[in-house]
């Protein structure tokens, strides 16, 4: 049996955070201060991202160490195209009991039902 994975303190840790995206939909001071996010400011290129195939398969090498959680965030993680796919497998995943999501919800009429 593999051991549980754990911080420097000794406790386990049961959550994964995966950002799906850098973009959102708003410019909120909070997430995106325009010191650090100027008008210069340059996104990941889409190739750079981490496809789902590859998010899936780091969380279920967590999962594998004691995560049993994990969170979707981004940016605005709901700018993700197909993200009900990355949910799909994620769910799939043995030892995961819960999925969550960060979001500032303006997108969640259009997609919330595909994510089921």
């Amino acid at each position: 049996m593999v051991e549980q994975i754990k911080d420097k303190l000794g406790r386990p840790i049961r959550d994964l955070r995966l950002s799906v995206t850098d973009r959102c939909n708003f410019r909120c001071d909070y997430c995106m201060p325009k010191e650090v996010f100027g008008d210069d400011f340059v996104f990941l290129p889409k190739n750079e991202l981490l496809t789902f195939d590859e998010m899936a398969r780091i969380a279920k090498v967590y999962a594998e160490l004691g995560v049993k959680k994990i969170r979707i965030t981004g940016g605005e993680p709901l700018m993700r195209r197909d993200l009900d796919v990355l949910i799909a497998k994620l769910n799939q995943i043995d030892g995961i009991e819960d999925i969550g999501l960060t979001t500032n919800g303006l997108l969640l009429k259009k997609h919330g039902q595909k994510l089921y």
